[in-house]
C-alpha cells in the first residue's frame, strides 16, 4: 500500500483520536451508538422497499457456487471469534470454491490461518467517512458472488451488506415474518455458540461448537519468552512458568470496578497464587492504580497491552483465565484454556464458555473467586482441556443462582 500524502496524515490522526475518545468514554459511546442505530434504521426502511424477497432454496438446490462471501463486519473480538467455525464448515462443504470474508481491521488478526482466500476489511474510520462504505459495497458487488452468508442475525451492518451486494443466493438466520434470505436458518438459540451450529446445520457437515484460533510456532516461541520475563520476577526456576491469567476489562456494564480487582490481587497474594494481570487497550485508566498495587507483589506481574495474537499466544500457556464477559473470554475458549467467568448481567449467560472445565460465577465475592481458582487448578489433572464430558454444555458452577430467564443470542 502506498503511503498517504502528507497532507492527509494529520486528518487520519485526528480521526483516530476522536474514535479512541468515543470508545473510551461511556457517554460518548452511548451517544455514538444511538446515532449509528438511527442511521441504520433509515437504511433498513429503504431496503424493505428496494429488495424483493428471494425464492426459497435448500443447500442442495444451489447451482454453480464458485464464489462465497462470509459477512461479519463487527469490531468486537468475541463476536469475530464466535464466527470462526462457520469458515471451516463452508470450506468443508465447498472445498473448491473461492471463499472471501468481510471482517474489520481490528478483528482480522484473529482470522488469520483460517481457510479464507481473500479478506475485505472495514475500518472504524468509515464511521466518520461513510463514502468508504459505499466504495466497499461497490467492490463487493463487482465480485458477483454466488452466495452471501450473513453470520449474525442481530448484525444490522451485516444484513445491509448481504442485501446490497447482489449475490445470486443468500443465507442467514430468519429475521421477522418476511423472507430475507434464499436459505434461512430456523429456530432461536439460547447460546452464541449454538447459533453458529444452527446456521450451518443445513450444510450437512460437522461444525465446531466453540471458537477456533490457530497460532504459529513462532508466536508460541515469542510467548514463552514473554512469559519467562513475567514469571521470573517471582521464581528462582526459569522453567517454572505456571500462572493464573486475570483479565481486567470488559464492555460497559459487564466490567467490574477497580476496587474488585485490587481486592482480588490482595487475595491472590494472601493465598500465594502466582498470577499475571492483563489489561486491554481501553482500560488504560486502571493501569496506574494496579501497577502501584503490584509494586510490592510477591506473586503477581502486570502485562501491558499486547498485539492481539501475541496476547493469545501468552494466554494459551495460562492454567486458567479469570475474566468478565469479554473478548479474551472467547479467546480462552478457542485455545482450550479453562475459564472462570465473572458474570454481572443476564445477557452474558448466552456467551460464557460452557465446557466441563469452565466455571461461571454469578456476581461472586472475592473469596468465592479464589476458591474457584483453587478448585479449578486442583482438578485440572482429572479434566484436561480439550476433553468435554458431554454435548449438553451446561455451566459448571453458579455460586448464587442467576435470575430464571431465557436468553436468546442476538448479536
Amino acid at each position: 500500500m502506498l503511503p498517504l500524502p502528507t497532507w492527509e496524515k494529520p486528518k487520519e490522526r485526528q480521526s483516530m483520536h476522536l474514535l479512541t475518545l468515543i470508545r473510551t468514554n461511556y457517554y460518548l459511546k452511548i451517544m455514538a451508538r444511538g446515532l449509528e442505530k438511527g442511521m441504520k434504521r433509515y437504511l433498513l426502511r429503504g431496503i424493505r422497499y428496494i429488495v424483493k424477497p428471494p425464492a426459497p432454496e435448500t443447500i442442495d438446490s444451489l447451482v454453480g457456487i464458485e464464489k462465497i462471501l462470509i459477512i461479519r463486519p463487527n469490531f468486537r473480538l468475541g463476536n469475530a471469534l464466535i464466527s470462526t467455525p462457520v469458515i471451516d464448515a463452508f470450506r468443508e462443504r465447498f472445498p473448491s470454491a473461492r471463499i472471501d470474508y468481510l471482517a474489520t481491521d481490528k478483528t482480522f488478526p484473529l482470522l488469520q490461518q483460517r481457510p479464507i482466500d481473500h479478506f475485505y476489511l472495514l475500518s472504524r474510520s468509515a464511521i466518520l467517512r461513510p463514502w468508504k462504505c459505499v466504495t466497499l459495497l461497490r467492490r463487493l458487488r463487482a465480485q458477483r458472488y454466488d452466495l452471501a452468508v450473513q453470520v449474525s442475525g442481530g448484525s444490522t451492518s451485516g444484513f445491509i451488506v448481504t442485501q446490497l451486494i447482489g449475490a445470486r443466493y443468500s443465507m442467514g438466520s430468519r429475521k421477522g415474518h418476511q423472507r430475507w434470505y434464499s436459505i434461512e436458518a430456523e429456530g432461536k438459540s439460547s447460546h452464541a455458540y449454538d447459533a453458529i451450529i444452527n446456521l450451518t446445520h443445513q450444510l450437512g457437515v460437522a461444525c465446531h461448537n466453540r471458537p477456533l484460533l490457530q497460532l504459529t510456532k513462532q508466536e508460541r516461541s515469542q510467548a514463552m519468552t514473554k512469559i519467562r520475563q513475567l514469571t521470573s520476577l517471582h521464581s528462582d526456576h526459569p522453567s517454572d512458568t505456571d500462572f493464573i491469567a486475570i483479565f481486567v476489562g470488559g464492555h460497559q456494564n459487564k466490567r467490574w470496578p477497580l476496587a474488585f480487582w485490587l481486592m482480588l490481587i490482595d487475595a491472590m497474594e494472601a493465598h500465594k497464587i502466582r498470577y499475571v494481570v492483563f489489561l486491554g487497550p481501553e482500560e488504560f485508566r486502571l493501569l496506574a492504580p494496579i501497577e502501584q498495587r503490584l509494586k510490592s507483589s510477591l506473586y503477581g506481574s502486570l502485562c501491558p497491552p499486547l498485539p492481539i495474537r501475541h496476547f493469545a499466544a501468552v494466554l494459551e500457556r495460562a492454567q486458567l483465565l479469570v475474566t468478565p464477559d469479554s473478548g479474551p473470554m472467547h479467546l480462552a475458549a478457542a485455545l482450550d484454556v479453562p475459564t472462570i467467568s465473572l458474570v454481572r448481567q443476564q445477557k452474558s449467560l448466552a456467551f460464557v464458555p460452557r465446557e466441563s472445565y469452565d466455571t461461571i460465577l454469578w456476581r461472586p465475592e472475592i473469596n468465592t473467586v479464589v476458591e474457584a481458582i483453587q478448585a479449578n487448578v486442583d482438578g485440572q489433572a482429572s479434566t484436561p482441556p480439550g476433553q468435554p464430558t458431554s454435548v449438553k454444555y451446561y455451566p459448571k458452577q453458579y455460586v448464587t443462582p442467576p435470575p430464571i430467564a431465557v436468553h436468546t443470542y442476538a448479536r
